[in-house]
């Protein structure tokens, strides 16, 4: 998919290596899905696809299900992610999603096959609604496979916020069930399930920092290897990005006096379209090593006139007792897709370990 945007994907071709690979007419499916996405955004085209398989699949739902799980193909070892492998099977989460609802238990078996040869988080949720339960008695069991894609399923299916997805707002009020889950595979083997547990303790973080704070504190305390600790920090990441201060603490950045920030420097005129060179002298002037993390906040003027922080990161580093450090960055302050400029007084602070300094003010100007 490099290069394209990812709905296109979705097209006639697409259509026709899932429709051989299922046993139906791939040159007709693909003919009927074509005129039907053009003008449809991803989601929506993955919801016609599945509709042109309902229409082809056997009609009971039991069978048709039963049909497709033969064919998914073989597990997706670890490092094998599903975007370059088997995207194309989509279409299959979504058929279960919409078409087996009246089946829980033999839509979440499918679910578990159609995992190992692809993903399955997104079948979950309709059933996590409707029947919270019988599937969070079934997250537990995926979470003790011996698959790490099954086991990676258990905790990714259930993120309150996963995208892609619905919001599941019963984990927004109250994340307390998602833990145990967590608790079992935060030290998991896989790489592909320690990092979907991070995932979704930063769902966590973002509606119950004081939960995602103890949660990582609790699993450090238990087991503060790199690989642990490195779920730790992803798990607050976002928090970390805000400043929290329990969250750098938890993960080894607790705000200190010894760190001293020495300088700042920032062009006072910027122009649109151009970079601009941000230094900064940090100082460590305590007798003992430290932890020291540093970002800085672009506080961009908005078209309302605000000001509103955006963080990126400066360095990270062990500075030891009397040391300092040069960091600098040079940003780009280019129009693109995602980010527009407004020209006028714009500021940039920095923060070491939690504590921001005064913004700077400079002045972004258009280009003549």
């Amino acid at each position: 998919m490099s290069g394209m945007k990812m709905k296109y994907f979705f097209s006639a071709d697409t259509a026709r290596k899932l429709g051989d690979q299922l046993g139906i007419d791939g040159d007709e499916y693909a003919a009927w899905v074509a005129p039907r996405v053009d003008d449809k955004e991803i989601k929506d085209r993955v919801g016609v696809f599945a509709r042109g398989l309902r229409d082809r699949l056997p009609g009971d739902y039991e069978e048709a299900v039963a049909g497709v799980v033969d064919k998914l193909g073989p597990e997706l070892a670890e490092g094998e992610g599903y975007f370059n492998h088997a995207f194309h099977l989509w279409p299959v989460s979504r058929f279960i999603e919409d078409y087996g609802l009246k089946h829980p238990e033999m839509s979440l078996d499918a679910t578990e096959a159609l995992t190992r040869a692809f993903t399955g988080e997104w079948a979950v949720r309709p059933y996590l609604a409707r029947y919270p339960e019988l599937t969070m008695t079934r997250v537990d069991e995926w979470s003790r496979s011996t698959s790490h894609n099954v086991r990676r399923l258990s905790t990714e299916g259930i993120r309150p916020r996963l995208p892609w997805a619905p919001v599941h707002r019963p984990f927004l009020d109250d994340p307390t069930p998602i833990i145990p889950v967590l608790d079992r595979l935060f030290a998991d083997e896989s790489i592909y399930v320690r990092t979907s547990v991070a995932n979704n303790l930063n769902d966590i973080a973002r509606t119950h920092p004081e939960l995602a704070v103890a949660t990582a504190e609790r699993w450090l305390s238990i087991d503060d290897s790199p690989a642990v600790t490195w779920v730790a920090e992803r798990g607050l990441r976002s928090l970390v990005k805000k400043g929290d201060p329990n969250a750098l603490a938890a993960v080894g950045f607790a705000a200190t006096d010894a760190v001293e920030l020495v300088s700042v420097e920032f062009p006072e005129r910027v122009t649109i379209g151009e970079k601009a060179q941000l230094h900064a002298r940090v100082v460590n002037t305590s007798d003992a090593p430290r932890e020291i993390l540093v970002d800085y906040r672009m506080h961009f003027l908005k078209k309302n006139g605000a000001l509103r922080p955006t963080s990126f990161r400066l360095g990270r580093f062990t500075l030891a007792p009397g040391e300092e450090r040069d960091l600098t960055k040079n940003h780009s302050f280019a129009v693109t897709g995602t980010r527009t400029y407004y020209a006028g007084t714009q500021a940039v602070s920095v923060v070491v370990n939690g504590i921001e300094i005064d913004p700077i003010a400079f002045e972004l100007v258009a280009r003549p």
